[in-house]
């Protein structure tokens, strides 16, 4: 058996497992939006390759939005 054939048996399997992995793993972003002169907050979750988005908190200032933005990248 060749190089290039054990390869082309392992890559299907290594690629599944990697998939079921990955899609395992949700991360959660927290994002800081700009807008009207005032910051948004919200939170982004990953499942399955799709990105659902909630809103926070609205109307903040630099400064609230910079601590929370801070406490929540702690967690």
């Amino acid at each position: 058996m060749t190089t290039l054939e054990i390869k082309n048996q392992l890559l299907p399997i290594f690629n599944k497992m990697f998939e079921e992995v990955y899609n395992a793993h949700k991360p959660t972003e927290y994002r800081m939006k700009f807008s009207y002169g005032k910051y948004s907050i919200y939170r982004w979750d990953y499942e399955n390759g799709k990105r659902t988005s909630s809103t926070l908190a609205k109307g903040l200032s630099k400064e609230e939005a910079t601590g929370m933005m801070k406490l929540l990248q702690e967690d």
